[in-house]
């Protein structure tokens, strides 16, 4: 079932009005829409609707709002609202502005280690707010961190991590990893391993190969 496109002006959730179609995932479609009770543009994410019957890739969706509000970091993309219209589960996230590193990276090539070290230590401060909450991404990648116009004074960006759809709370991933979940190129060895244990080292892991990557 193809999710049914929404026009721009339509008002969905009583509180947000289209703008225009930003991007298509594999979860759903998110769309650039009017938050009408604030007036501020935000990012209206909704999940496929041939996906919603499957009650483990609902939470992965709906991760995404707990992970923000569980996770004290200006690193972790803002959720704003979150709900369930009709049968399908929305989120309305904070609307970044630039790029990922895997455009800039292509855009660019390597970067100077100065660049690396100021991205990585953004990139830090995230996944360790999220890992002191019991949350694990478990697919760090360059398409998923996100270097966003920054709002304060003699900063070029702000970075944020992006897409915590497949993260696992900690305490829940002991002892109950049933398959390979992540993006292969970056996931850590035990991300393949049934029963093996998903934490922290998980991700960083990735982090390595997100700086070999933009180093290189």
């Amino acid at each position: 079932m193809k999710l049914a496109e929404l026009a721009p002006g339509t008002v969905f959730a009583s509180d947000f009005r289209v703008v225009r179609r930003l991007s298509e995932g594999g979860m759903g479609v998110i769309y650039v829409a009017e938050q009408i009770s604030t007036g501020r543009q935000r990012a209206l994410k909704l999940m496929h609707p041939s996906l919603v019957g499957s009650p483990e890739l609902r939470q992965k969706f709906t991760m995404e709002a707990r992970v923000g509000a569980k996770v004290q970091s200006e690193h972790i993309v803002e959720v704003v609202a979150a709900g369930v219209d009709g049968d399908v589960p929305w989120l309305a996230m904070e609307l970044l502005v630039g790029e990922d590193l895997s455009t800039l990276i292509s855009r660019r090539g390597p970067l100077p280690k100065e660049d690396v070290v100021k991205i990585l230590s953004q990139v830090c401060h995230g996944l360790s707010a999220a890992h002191a909450a019991g949350i694990v991404h478990r697919d760090l990648k360059p398409e998923n961190v996100f270097l966003a116009e920054a709002r304060r004074a003699n900063e070029s960006y702000t970075v944020k991590l992006l897409d915590f759809g497949i993260a696992k709370v900690v305490e829940a991933a002991r002892g109950s990893n049933t398959g390979a979940i992540g993006s292969p190129l970056w996931m850590a060895p035990e991300q393949t391993e049934r029963n093996a244990v998903i934490g922290p080292p998980t991700d960083i892991w990735a982090l390595g190969l997100v700086a070999f990557t933009l180093l290189t």
